[in-house]
């Protein structure tokens, strides 16, 4: 007899089994959403990490520049030690430094260099001033001093100022080369009336200068032969001549056109002097002719003579 074990064949034609899909992919998605999970963990806490780390250095930065400050402004390294004052001749120094350090912290990074520089201009002879600073503790002030440009009387006291009417001084034979008119007419009793009223007195200077200028400008010898500058009225300049006594009478314009009208005319003046005597004024103002005043005129209070 015979026996046919039966063999279990596979046959390839047969389909594999196939997974379920959605059993083979849960296990991806479920570690895809972990990984999600812990990346959107990690990225919250490194941005506040990072926020934490720029705090850190900000606060670092800023105690640092505070406690630099701090020092900067409270060490005795930056106490004023050296004041060099630059470009005086006639200011005072000491004084200066006196101001300084009488007036105005010790400590050099306190200074308020414009208040400084305020102050310093108020002294009589400083027309500008410039400072500064070299660390650790030195104070350069550089100096431009105002120039003598005129005598002046004050209730027969004799002054120097500069050309915008400024006092500086009282009137010494080292100004001896200062070959200028004196200028009467000015407001106040003494250098502090005079301070009161600087504008309008600055102002008649100035006029007085314009005028010399103006003389000057038609020759040299012109203003030479003025001794003194009557601006008491700034409508009207008068001037006082070296070698005579009446004044010239120029008005508030066309200065050197009047005053070379009289001296084309000395021929006239003296004739006049002859008639009349002694002048007590000459009045320049009107065009065509010069009227002298004498002092005693035998008809009339005043001798008008045409050029």
């Amino acid at each position: 007899m015979e026996f046919k074990p039966k063999l279990n064949i596979k046959d390839d034609t047969d389909p594999e089994p196939v997974v379920p899909p959605e059993k083979s992919r849960r296990p991806q998605r479920m570690a895809a959403e972990k990984l999600r999970k812990s990346h959107n963990i990690r990225r919250p806490l490194a941005a506040v990490l990072k926020l934490a780390g720029k705090v850190f250095i900000f606060a670092a930065a800023a105690a640092l520049l505070l406690g630099s400050i701090f020092f900067a402004y409270t060490s005795d390294v930056f106490a004023v030690h050296n004041i060099a004052v630059e470009g005086c001749r006639r200011a005072d120094v000491r004084g200066l430094e006196d101001i300084i350090r009488s007036e105005f912290p010790a400590h050099i990074l306190r200074i308020d260099l414009p208040s400084l520089r305020d102050r310093l201009e108020q002294q009589p002879w400083i027309r500008r001033v410039e400072i500064r600073r070299i660390l650790p503790s030195d104070l350069v002030v550089s100096v431009q001093e105002r120039i003598p440009a005129a005598i002046i009387e004050v209730r027969g006291e004799l002054m120097v100022a500069d050309a915008e009417g400024v006092l500086l001084d009282r009137y010494q034979s080292n100004y001896g080369k200062l070959d200028v008119p004196v200028f009467k007419g000015l407001l106040g009793d003494d250098a502090s009336g005079y301070h009161r009223q600087q504008d309008e007195n600055a102002a008649r200077v100035k006029l007085g200068l314009e005028m010399l200028a103006d003389l000057d400008a038609g020759s040299p010898s012109y203003a030479g032969r003025i001794s003194e500058v009557d601006v008491s009225d700034r409508s009207n300049l008068k001037v006082l001549l070296v070698d005579d006594t009446p004044e010239l009478i120029l008005g508030d314009r066309d200065f050197l056109r009047r005053f070379r009208r009289f001296m084309s005319n000395v021929d006239g003046y003296r004739q006049a002097k002859l008639m009349y005597g002694e002048m007590t004024s000459i009045d320049l103002r009107f065009d065509g002719e010069i009227v002298y005043h004498a002092r005693r005129p035998p008809l009339g209070g005043s001798a008008p003579v045409r050029p």
